[in-house]
């Protein structure tokens, strides 16, 4: 994996910390907040909380500039778009939005309004953050320079952590129903 020896590596690298902080600014508040504070970040209670709307801040700056710094790549190195890469990305992604669908929008950002445990949900307890990683091997494949590789392996451990922050507050809401849909559900896939 190389660094771009391109024109605009400073920006590039610019956009790259800009989407490091993002997720991991989530992740530190995530992780910390119930050791430091006692309350916890994420999953948010409700829509109309600073969580909430920090984590959405967050998220966007996580995000966008990991796509602006993507497109520079591209358009600075003519990289070649491998077909494997696209259509993990397409098939990773494009699942995502599928399986949030299914779950809720409102419900997919701490809104609780029922376990949601069949359709893709009969295989993993997280397919959003499955079909997610697909999509970031793919984006990595396509675009195997550090400036979008540290952001995207960022999201892809936030995504990790997500499960354990959110499986004490799932318990909480939905009780024993949750402990037998966990128990003979994988958190992310397998057996």
């Amino acid at each position: 994996m190389a660094s771009p020896a391109i024109g605009r590596g400073g920006l590039i690298w610019a956009l790259s910390l800009l989407s490091c902080f993002g997720f991991i600014a989530i992740s530190a508040l995530a992780l910390l907040c119930p050791r430091l504070c006692g309350w916890r970040y994420w999953p948010p209670e409700r829509a109309a909380t600073w969580q909430h709307s920090s984590f959405r801040a967050l998220f966007r700056l996580g995000l966008y500039p990991l796509i602006v710094a993507s497109v520079l790549l591209v358009r600075e190195t003519g990289v070649w778009l491998p077909a494997p890469g696209i259509a993990l990305m397409f098939a990773g992604f494009g699942g995502a939005l599928w399986v949030t669908g299914k779950l809720g929008w409102k419900q997919a950002f701490g809104t609780a309004q029922g376990l949601v445990v069949t359709g893709p949900y009969a295989y993993s307890r997280n397919p959003v953050y499955v079909a997610t990683w697909l999509a970031l091997l793919g984006w990595g494949l396509c675009l195997p320079y550090l400036p979008v590789a540290i952001p995207l392996v960022l999201w892809g451990l936030l995504y990790y952590i997500a499960p354990f922050l959110e499986e004490p507050w799932l318990e909480e809401k939905f009780g024993a129903r949750y402990l037998a849909y966990k128990a003979k559900t994988p958190r992310f896939f397998g057996p």
